[in-house]
C-alpha cells in the first residue's frame, strides 16, 4: 500500500476508509441517535476560558470569513484540540438544520462520538486538511459537506480546528483555500502576541508581498533566539518545522543581530534588506515589541531614583475568593493582545483593577490613559478618542489634539462605562481594534497604534446587546476575557481592605480600627461600595485628634452609625439574600455553577433559593 502524503488534504478514499474502520471499532452505528454530548453552560465556559487566546483571535477573523461566504447555507466553527465546538458563526437559515445534528458550541465532534467528519477526522489523521463530502459515517450527517484544518500554536501542537460546514454546493477547492488562509491568519496573530517577543520580522523576497498573506513572520527574543515562525516563513527560509528546530537569527541571516536591533528601534516602518546565508535576500519590516519597553530601563542613569511602583494585580488580592479569581484570570492574559472587560457596580474598583493590570504588564513604563465614555458628550467622544486636526470642527483647539488612542500608544487605554458609547462610534472603534490604525478628525495620514485595551461597565453589556444598545460584534471582540468584581457587601476581605485604605490615606501615621468600628463596617450595606468606604475612612482620619491613633465609631459619619444600628427583620434578610443570589447569577450570565462557587453553596441549594425568591 502506498504511504499517504502527510501534507495532502484528507479526503482521499484511503483516509476515509480508515476513518470508517475506526468508527466501527468504536462501536458506532450508522443510524444511531444523537449522543447526549452538549456540555452544561458552566463546562463550556471553562472550555472557553481555557482557550481564551485562541477564541479572542479567531472570533473576529471567523466573522470576516463568514462575510465572504454569507448566504451559502453554511457555518464556520472553531473547535478545541479535543474536537469540542467553542464558537459558531453562520447563516440563520442553516443554524436550525445544524442544531438538529448538534453542530453547535458545547458539543464534541470527535470522531469517536460523531463518526467520520472534518473536525474529528482532521484530529484523528493529524494532517493539514480534512474534506468530507457525503462520506460521513453517521447517516444523519450526510447532508453536510465539511472542510477543516488544524490551527497550530506558536510553541507547537494543535490548538484547535477551524471548520466550514455547509449543506450547499460550496466549491471544495474554494473552501479549502479560504479555510487554510484563515487558519494561517489566526496562527500569525497568535505568533505576534507572544509576550516574550522582543523583535518581529516580516519578510519576503519581493517587497511588494510584504503586508500580504504571502509574507513570512518570525519573532525573536532580545538575544536573537527564535521564538516562533509561521508556515510561510518556514518555507521561505527552508528551515522545516521551526517549532522543533528554532534556529537563532545568526544561523539564518548574515546580517548582524545588533544592526537589526538598531533598525528596529530607530526606523521600524522603513523596509530593510536581510541577507541570509547562501546568498538569499529578503525585504523585511522589523518591529520592536518588548524590546521597546526594555530600552528605557537599560538607558536609565545609575543612581536615579526609581519611579513609585503602581498597584499591581497581586496587591489587590487581600483574601476574598472572587477577587482572587479575577486576579488569577487577568494575570493569564497580561502582556497578550487580548482585551480585558471588567464589569461590576459603580464604586467596586474597576479603574483601580485596570491600573493594576497595566502595572503588572510589560507596558508598565508606558502611559495609562483613561476616558469615561459616560462623562463626555456624545458629539465629543470621537474627537477625544481619535484626536483632530486644527479647525476640524467649530470650537476645536487651534493646535489640534492627538486623541486618547494615540496618547495611549505603547501603554494601556482604559474605556470606562463603554456601555454608554454611542452606537455609531462603536462601529468606528471596532474598525480601529481590527486595523490598529487611527485617522484624526479632519483628515490626515493614518497612524499605527500599539496599546492594550481595558474596558469597564456597570451595565451588563450582554443585555445591552439584546436590547440593541450595544453592538454584538464589538461585545464579542471585547469580552474574550471578561470578569466581574464583587460589591463591597459581598467581599469577605472588607477588614483587610479597610486597613489597606487607612495605610494609603495616612502612610506616615499608623492608624488602627477599634473593634466596634470594624463591627459597624461589617454590618453596613455599602451601596457606594469601595468609593463610599474610602470617603468614610478619609473623613474619620480627618476627625482624629492630633494624639489619637484609633478610629472609633465616634469618628464615623452619623448616618453610617444610624444605618448600622437598624436591625433588619427576618423578611428583609430573606429579601437581601434573594437579591444577592439573583445579582450573583446575573453577574455570571446565568452560569449556575460559577454563581454557586462564588456564594459557597451547592447548585441544588442555589436552585432552591432562586425558586423561593
Amino acid at each position: 500500500m502506498k504511504k499517504a502524503d502527510p501534507t495532502s488534504p484528507i479526503p482521499a478514499v484511503e483516509a476515509i476508509r480508515r476513518s470508517w474502520e475506526r468508527c466501527a471499532a468504536n462501536g458506532l452505528r450508522n443510524n444511531e441517535h444523537l449522543p447526549d454530548g452538549i456540555l452544561p453552560r458552566a463546562s463550556l465556559a471553562d472550555r472557553l476560558e481555557g482557550n481564551a487566546r485562541l477564541v479572542a483571535y479567531a472570533q473576529p477573523i471567523m466573522e470576516h470569513l463568514h462575510q465572504q461566504i454569507a448566504r451559502s447555507s453554511s457555518t464556520i466553527l472553531l473547535a478545541d484540540d479535543a474536537g469540542m465546538i467553542l464558537r459558531a458563526v453562520g447563516d440563520a437559515d442553516f443554524a436550525e438544520r445544524a442544531a438538529r445534528v448538534a453542530l453547535q458550541p458545547g458539543v464534541s465532534w470527535a470522531e469517536c462520538t460523531m463518526g467520520t467528519n472534518a473536525i474529528g477526522t482532521a484530529l484523528a489523521e493529524q494532517r493539514p486538511m480534512a474534506v468530507i463530502g457525503t462520506d460521513h459515517f453517521l447517516e444523519r450527517n450526510r447532508f453536510l459537506t465539511c472542510v477543516a484544518t488544524p490551527i497550530h500554536g506558536p510553541a507547537g501542537g494543535v490548538l484547535g480546528i477551524l471548520d466550514i460546514s455547509t449543506s450547499a454546493q460550496l466549491s471544495q477547492i474554494h473552501a479549502q483555500a479560504l479555510i487554510q488562509t484563515t487558519a494561517e491568519i489566526i496562527e500569525n496573530r497568535l505568533i505576534e502576541s507572544i509576550p516574550e517577543a522582543a523583535v518581529t520580522i516580516r519578510f519576503h523576497p519581493q517587497a511588494e508581498a510584504l503586508a500580504s498573506p504571502l509574507e513570512g513572520l518570525a519573532v525573536f527574543n532580545e538575544a536573537g533566539e527564535m521564538l516562533a515562525c509561521n508556515r510561510r516563513g518556514e518555507t521561505l527560509l527552508g528551515i522545516g518545522d521551526s517549532r522543533k528546530e528554532r534556529p537563532a537569527f545568526s544561523r539564518i541571516f548574515e546580517t548582524r543581530w545588533t544592526t537589526l536591533l538598531d533598525h528596529a528601534l530607530s526606523s521600524s516602518l522603513r523596509p530593510t534588506l536581510l541577507c541570509a546565508h547562501g546568498g538569499r535576500e529578503f525585504a523585511a519590516r522589523v518591529q520592536a515589541g518588548r524590546l521597546q519597553a526594555l530600552r528605557p530601563v537599560a538607558a536609565s542613569a545609575p543612581g536615579m531614583p526609581a519611579a513609585r511602583r503602581g498597584v499591581t494585580l497581586e496587591d489587590l488580592d487581600l483574601g476574598d475568593h472572587t477577587v482572587a479569581s479575577a486576579v488569577r484570570r487577568a494575570r493569564r492574559i497580561v502582556g497578550l493582545d487580548i482585551p480585558l472587560l471588567i464589569q461590576g457596580e459603580t464604586g467596586t474598583g474597576k479603574e483601580v483593577f485596570a491600573q493594576a493590570f497595566h502595572h503588572s504588564s510589560p507596558r508598565r513604563d508606558g502611559p495609562f490613559v483613561a476616558i469615561n465614555c459616560a462623562a463626555i458628550p456624545a458629539n465629543l467622544i470621537e474627537a477625544e478618542l481619535f484626536g483632530y486636526r486644527a479647525g476640524a470642527y467649530t470650537g476645536a483647539r487651534g493646535e489640534g489634539a492627538r486623541g486618547k488612542l494615540r496618547e495611549a500608544h505603547g501603554g494601556t487605554l482604559f474605556l470606562d462605562e463603554i456601555g454608554d458609547m454611542p452606537l455609531r462610534l462603536q462601529a468606528v472603534l471596532l474598525r480601529v481594534l481590527e486595523t490598529r490604525r487611527v485617522t484624526p478628525l479632519g483628515g490626515g495620514p493614518e497612524e499605527a497604534i500599539d496599546l492594550a485595551l481595558v474596558c469597564a461597565s456597570h451595565r451588563p453589556l450582554k443585555t445591552l446587546c439584546e436590547t440593541g444598545e450595544f453592538r454584538p460584534d464589538l461585545y464579542f471582540r471585547l469580552s474574550a476575557m471578561s470578569l466581574a468584581l464583587p460589591t463591597l457587601r459581598e467581599r469577605s476581605d472588607i477588614e483587610a481592605l479597610a486597613r489597606r485604605i487607612l495605610r494609603d490615606e495616612s502612610p506616615d501615621r499608623p492608624l488602627r480600627l477599634a473593634a466596634a468600628t470594624l463591627d459597624v463596617i461589617r454590618r453596613h450595606q455599602w451601596p457606594g461600595n469601595i468609593r463610599e468606604l474610602k470617603n468614610v475612612l478619609r473623613l474619620a482620619t480627618a476627625m482624629l485628634g492630633p494624639d489619637e491613633a484609633t478610629i472609633t465609631p465616634d469618628h464615623l459619619p452619623h448616618d453610617l452609625i444610624d444605618a448600622s444600628e437598624t436591625r433588619p427583620t427576618t423578611q428583609s434578610l430573606r429579601a437581601a439574600e434573594t437579591r444577592l443570589v439573583e445579582e450573583t447569577v446575573a453577574r455570571h450570565a446565568g452560569n449556575i455553577s460559577a454563581a454557586a462557587r462564588e456564594l459557597g453553596i451547592t447548585r441544588t441549594t442555589l436552585y432552591r433559593k432562586l425558586r423561593r425568591g
